[in-house]
């Protein structure tokens, strides 16, 4: 079996001090870094397929940090996220886990407790994607269905059998085996559990506000 890859954390922060500051210490402690100044060189230039954490900002130059988080998660970006808050922000950090985030670490930060937050994140994306694959490919499926392949989608997640399908939506037997045939096909799913690990992200898409 080869080696598991090294943790990736990203850094996203407009504090380019504060950036080298974190990424010195967590290259120190093994881990892979990227680090981004705004929010759209994260968004639209971090691997999603990597697997690790991200420590995000609250205030961000031009961009709130929980917008940020939704933005991200709605591109794919599954990976724990620890939002990184001064004093006067913690309501806004709760709000952010409220919202999905991991948690939160006040500035000035603590080493130690900012390395544990970080492998306690890195090892949870790990077994997430073990057990629930991946948000991008989830997506990427879910994004192909029509209205009504996505209302079968959720009635069968549900638990509904096709002929309690059919009554819920008032149409036949046959057509809605085709949709549940045509929701399997575009969801790349070959049986119900891997439709369920697909609603495991779909369901906990933040909106925000």
């Amino acid at each position: 079996m080869p080696p598991e890859q090294p943790f990736v954390v990203a850094v996203i922060d407009d504090d380019a001090g504060f950036r080298d500051a974190i990424g010195w210490l967590l290259t120190a402690n093994g881990y892979m870094v990227r680090s981004y100044g705004d929010a759209p060189s994260f968004i639209d230039g971090h691997d999603s397929a990597s697997i690790g954490c991200v420590l995000l900002d609250l205030r961000l130059d031009g961009a709130c940090g929980i917008d940020t988080f939704v933005v991200a998660r709605q591109r794919g970006h599954d990976a724990p996220v620890l939002m990184i808050s001064g004093h006067g922000d913690i309501p806004t950090a709760v709000k952010a886990v409220q919202l999905g985030a991991a948690g939160f670490i006040e500035k000035p930060v603590d080493n130690d407790k900012l390395i544990a937050s970080v492998a306690a994140a890195c090892t949870a994306h790990r077994r997430q994607c073990r057990e629930h694959g991946r948000s991008v490919n989830a997506m990427k499926g879910y994004g192909q269905l029509t209205e009504r392949e996505r209302q079968v989608f959720w009635l069968m997640i549900d638990g509904q059998l096709t002929k309690e399908v059919a009554k819920t939506l008032g149409i036949s037997i046959r057509t809605t085996e085709i949709h549940r045939s045509r929701v399997f096909e575009k969801m790349a799913a070959s049986g119900l559990s891997e439709l369920h690990k697909a609603a495991y992200f779909l369901s906990r898409l933040p909106v925000y506000p």
